[in-house]
């Protein structure tokens, strides 16, 4: 699962991006397993990292030699029994996390909160 992910980001996505990829692994979606790595990978000076953390929340940091950013999107609020779309999107103002159910039509946006360093 997460070279493939990973594998979307490629060097001269170091600044600015987008990837979107589908998440169907039911470990992600199991309350049980305490958190799932998606994917953890440097680009450039950057690191990117996206996760399911233990308290079901999808978590997407995106951090440099000057800050961190992270969203996060509370999984409880999305109709999760087949997946979902996952949107990400970064340049130099914003790091955004977006996410719906496969087939929802509306994604849940959230800008990521930047802690400098």
């Amino acid at each position: 699962m997460s070279l493939d992910i990973a594998g979307l980001l490629t060097e001269d996505m170091e600044k600015a991006g987008r990837i979107s990829f589908q998440l169907t692994d039911q470990r992600i979606f199991d309350e049980k397993v305490k958190d799932v790595t998606v994917f953890y990978t440097l680009v450039g000076e950057s690191r990117f990292k996206f996760f399911r953390s233990n308290v079901f929340e999808l978590v997407f940091v995106h951090l440099t030699e000057d800050w961190m950013r992270q969203a996060r999107v509370d999984l409880k609020n999305i109709n999760c029994s087949g997946g979902v779309d996952v949107l990400l999107t970064w340049d130099e103002k914003a790091d955004t996390l977006s996410v719906r159910g496969i087939g929802d039509k509306d994604y849940i946006v959230v800008t990521a909160m930047q802690i400098d360093s």
